[in-house]
């Protein structure tokens, strides 16, 4: 056997058994190992019919393959790149990459906060409400509509307020992270009655992160402006505003939103006037949420409720 022929049968050699090696280390056989030693060999006596061939890209190979699966067995880092245009990142062989989160709050991301100033009063009540439902939203698309800025509103007003006959999206303006949303009711032969304006926010950042009602803006002839926004109160609490209407009615409640239930009610506070100032004295009790939401409403010309308004407070 000539030279070659001796260094050509070594360094197949050495390649099937880094070869072997590599494909033990990943926990799978050589995939059809033979047919590929059988082809090998028909080219390997084809190129040895030539004189002078060099060896130094099969040793290259040979050397690579031993290096891969001795890395394979040592657990030494391999640089994976991790996208197109992205840095090669170093992760354990040995090792699963991280999983990369697809709804842009990555498992490992600070629990949600609303922007600086503004208080919870519907649906969720703090971070660890919002990340409830985001587990439940990532994991098999739990109540989309929290997502939706004028469906989340609408659940408000009819269903927290309780007021059903403002089921209407009258208008919206809606940014990257905040909202208003004007909802009212359906007047016969003319276009639907603003009721309020609601305020909302988004609680926390990613593409996931839920609109949360903070308030309303007070443009409707009722607002309410004592007791100041997020302000700490106790029972009895002073609550007044400004009014412009004719023979109105004002109806004031407390609510908490978990559990939810009303604290307090005073009905039937004449008023009216232009800008007139409204003022009445409440009495709550049971409360165990730590913000709260007072709401006062007039209506009883078209229907029962027709203009409200909102404000948080602390206990």
């Amino acid at each position: 056997m000539s030279a070659d022929d001796q260094d050509h049968q070594g360094l197949a050699t050495a390649l099937r058994q880094a070869m072997t090696d590599y494909a033990r280390a990943i926990g799978a056989p050589p995939d059809r190992w033979d047919e590929v030693e059988a082809r090998a060999a028909v080219a390997r006596r084809r190129r040895m019919l030539q004189r002078g061939i060099p060896v130094v890209g099969l040793a290259a190979a040979v050397l690579a393959a031993v290096v891969t699966a001795s890395a394979l067995r040592s657990g030494t880092p391999q640089k994976v790149a991790t996208g197109p245009g992205s840095s090669p990142a170093s992760v354990p062989a040995s090792e699963p990459a991280p999983a990369v989160s697809t709804t842009g709050t990555a498992a490992t991301s600070p629990a949600a906060q609303l922007p600086p100033g503004y208080q919870p009063l519907w649906p969720f009540a703090d971070a660890a409400g919002v990340k409830g439902w985001q587990d439940a939203y990532r994991a098999g698309g739990s109540q989309p509509w929290h997502l939706d800025a004028d469906a989340t509103a609408l659940a408000f007003t009819t269903g927290y307020l309780g007021f059903g006959e403002l089921n209407v999206v009258v208008r919206h303006t809606v940014a990257a992270g905040d909202a208003h949303v004007s909802v009212g009711y359906k007047v016969p032969n003319t276009t639907p009655s603003t009721a309020a304006v609601v305020h909302l926010v988004r609680f926390g950042g990613g593409t996931d992160a839920p609109w949360e009602v903070v308030g309303t803006d007070d443009t409707r002839g009722l607002s309410v402006t004592t007791p100041a926004y997020g302000a700490k109160v106790s029972s009895p609490v002073a609550v007044g505003g400004a009014i412009t209407g004719v023979d109105e009615s004002i109806d004031v409640r407390v609510l908490q939103q978990s559990p939810s239930r009303v604290l307090g009610n005073r009905c039937c506070l004449p008023a009216g006037g232009s800008d007139t100032p409204w003022t009445t004295t409440l009495t709550f009790q049971g409360a165990s949420a730590p913000v709260l939401t007072i709401v006062a409403s007039t209506g009883g010309h078209l229907q029962t409720v027709e203009r409200f308004s909102v404000t948080a407070v602390r206990i």
